[in-house]
């Protein structure tokens, strides 16, 4: 058995060696490489005086105090880390770990894309990719996932941090012109393709989403994940005071309120809680003073009425 476990090692190396550039950069793993000019923030807790910023120059090296220059070009960053850790222990001993982490703009190169995508991971890019190009540099979809309700995380500036992307839409037509471009450091999630189920143990999602239903989700699924299965919330979708009912062993009910949106703008976790089989996700839709106005019937016969009244004082004049 180990004489083949060997063999099979042996034959895995033979071909990347031999295939090189030829093996998708997905099956390889999706470690940054370092390069010249990325600077790096090192944080040593045994030695806090050890600390810096220190720079990758023209030579592939980065220069430590008393340690001298040490090559880090190509590396990853676990494999700098090692790098480092060996040699600051050979002047201090009683260093036992470091980390090193990417800072400034060489901190927002990566892409990162999860879900249902044949190599899910970290990726760089020299420019800015679209959800599309980016899926495909993952690998590509898996036969499970369900493109119409991509999301991207934006990593930073103003508005909401999360977007849906109809990838779907854009592939059926060939038009590719309206995905959004991604930014240095968000995050691509392709949901699985969920269908809707009336057995026990489906999770309602109503209200204002693309396609309200009962949907069965696998284990240690989220709210974002149940909003997903069902299409994502509509325009008019008040995502402020989405509603989750429980039902309790003793026959009760729990109602939880969630505040989806600080999830989506802050990224605070506790808005995007765990569902459970047979709950229910109610979503909101958001209350609009013009339009309650306009469709209450109340206001329009008085509308009508005064303007009835009007016109006959003008008459009369």
């Amino acid at each position: 058995m180990k004489i083949e476990r060997c063999r099979v090692t042996a034959i895995v190396a033979c071909l990347v060696l031999v295939l090189g550039c030829a093996v998708p950069s997905y099956l390889l793993g999706q470690e940054i490489r370092l390069r010249r000019g990325d600077r790096l923030e090192l944080a040593v807790p045994q030695r806090q005086e050890l600390g810096r910023q220190i720079v990758i120059n023209e030579r592939g090296e980065a220069y430590l105090p008393i340690v001298g220059d040490i090559v880090l070009e190509g590396m990853s960053i676990a494999e700098a880390e090692a790098t480092v850790l060996r040699r600051l222990r050979e002047f201090y001993p009683s260093v036992q770990r470091l980390t090193l982490t990417l800072v400034g703009e060489e901190s927002r190169r990566i892409i990162y894309i999860h879900g249902e995508v044949t190599g899910p991971g970290k990726y760089e890019f020299e420019g800015n990719p679209s959800v599309w190009e980016a899926i495909r540099e993952a690998g590509g979809a898996t036969s499970e996932a369900s493109l119409q309700a991509v999301r991207v995380i934006r990593a930073e500036g103003p508005g909401s941090r999360t977007s849906i992307v109809n990838l779907q839409q854009a592939i059926d037509s060939g038009n590719f012109t309206s995905l959004p471009t991604l930014r240095p450091g968000d995050t691509v999630i392709v949901p699985e393709n969920v269908i809707p189920y009336q057995g026990t143990g489906a999770v309602k999602v109503m209200g204002e989403v693309e396609r309200p239903a009962p949907y069965m989700l696998t284990e240690k699924k989220t709210l974002v994940d149940a909003l997903l299965a069902a299409g994502g919330p509509t325009e008019a979708a008040n995502l402020s005071k989405v509603k989750i009912i429980r039902l309790l062993p003793d026959g009760g009910t729990l109602t939880m309120h969630v505040d989806f949106k600080r999830y989506l703008n802050d990224g605070d976790t506790r808005h995007n809680p765990i569902i459970l089989p047979n709950d229910t996700v109610n979503v909101p839709r958001q209350s609009s003073y013009v339009r309650v106005i306009f469709t209450d019937p109340r206001f329009l016969l008085g509308l009508i009425t005064a303007g009835a009244t009007l016109a006959a004082i003008l008459i009369t004049r």
